[in-house]
């Protein structure tokens, strides 16, 4: 029989359509706009986890411990209610926060008020699309070592569309292009495309934002060579002779994009990290689904998966969001995700169908 492999934790939202609340959006817009604007520190960082108010310790998922996806992870968790993560070191041996810090700045005071306040529905629309995937997104950064306030990227560059794709070829939750997905471990060819997993291309954005933060020595900076591309970014830097973002920002040393990307993206970290203060609430539900992964050594549709399980086929691509045509191909192998009450029919079947074949 085909062997299980690991257990993890995942829920479609259409699973759970009935356990969902309506949420109403009810507020003032002159509250709104007086609160949008920064306190006036010199620099935003949280001591702790900025994230657990929205997501919290009791949507954790799972532990590495527990035989959870991430044990495939080869760094140590980060111990609760440190502010540091343990044996990691940022740039110059610095301990590795567990928030983003950040300076104040007009155009980020300015991005929150066109991206929240002025579309406070939208904003609370992708708040509910992106609540099935936070907990175990979150889980992964921790594990990484990256600060939950990365979570905002996706916000910012996919809105938790997991399959939208760019002109210019970056694709999925983490708008990864293709080079980049594949150097960071990621399977992207005409049959499969990982940066469509919520969970292998959050790894991968993960370790991926960590390393050009210890290049460039601050998340500003970082989170522009995310956009642009660390070579735009060097360029600039060698050009202008700074390294400072807001300077580079002045100085239109940047592509107009990135410009516009990093201060939204650290608007929508301040607006995630005090969430309620500008109008938004958590959905209700508990996005908590599991699945079994069971190894596949031959070229199987999803199509026939759902038969022999009964689990309709929608279930299997949302599952499976990677098969890019609801095929595992020849000859390659796959780690296809199943429902747990699902998995003893599909091994019989599976194993019947190999015995047929041999």
């Amino acid at each position: 029989m085909a062997a299980i492999l690991r257990h993890g934790f995942f829920q479609p939202q259409e699973e759970r359509a009935g356990t969902i609340r309506s949420l109403g959006i009810s507020i003032v817009l002159a509250v709104l706009l007086s609160v949008a604007a920064f306190a006036p520190a010199k620099a935003r960082a949280a001591a702790m986890d900025p994230l657990e108010d929205l997501v919290g310790i009791g949507y954790r998922v799972s532990s590495p411990a527990e035989r959870s996806l991430l044990t495939a992870v080869p760094v140590r968790p980060q111990a609760r209610g440190s502010g540091a993560m343990p044996g990691l070191s940022g740039p110059n041996g610095r301990s590795q926060e567990r928030s983003i810090s950040f300076d104040n700045h007009p155009t980020i005071a300015a991005s929150i008020q066109k991206y929240v306040v002025r579309d406070l529905n939208g904003f609370q629309t992708m708040l509910d699309r992106a609540w099935i995937y936070l907990p175990i997104m979150k889980e992964i950064l921790d594990v990484v070592g990256a600060p939950s306030d990365l979570l905002a990227v996706v916000f910012v560059e996919s809105r938790f569309h997991g399959h939208v794709r760019s002109g210019a070829g970056a694709s999925g939750f983490w708008q990864l292009m293709p080079k980049t997905a594949r150097t960071l471990g990621l399977r992207v060819d005409a049959w499969v495309d990982e940066r469509f997993d919520p969970i292998k291309a959050t790894r991968a954005a993960a370790v991926y934002l960590m390393d050009l933060y210890e290049r460039f020595g601050s998340w500003e900076m970082a989170l522009a060579a995310y956009n642009a591309g660390d070579g735009a970014v060097r360029q600039a830097m060698r050009q202008y002779r700074c390294e400072d973002f807001w300077t580079l920002l002045k100085k239109n040393a940047l592509p107009y994009q990135t410009r516009q990307f990093v201060p939204k993206v650290l608007a929508a970290v301040e607006v995630l990290r005090d969430f309620q203060r500008y109008g938004l609430e958590k959905p209700s539900y508990e996005p908590l689904w599991a699945f079994t992964t069971v190894w596949v050594q031959h070229s199987l549709s999803l199509e026939q998966a759902s038969l022999w399980t009964g689990v309709p086929l929608q279930d299997l691509r949302r599952l499976n969001p990677a098969l890019r045509r609801d095929q595992i191909p020849k000859g390659t192998g796959y780690q296809l995700r199943l429902p747990p009450s699902a998995v003893e029919d599909f091994l019989m079947a599976y194993e019947r169908s190999m015995n047929r074949k041999s």
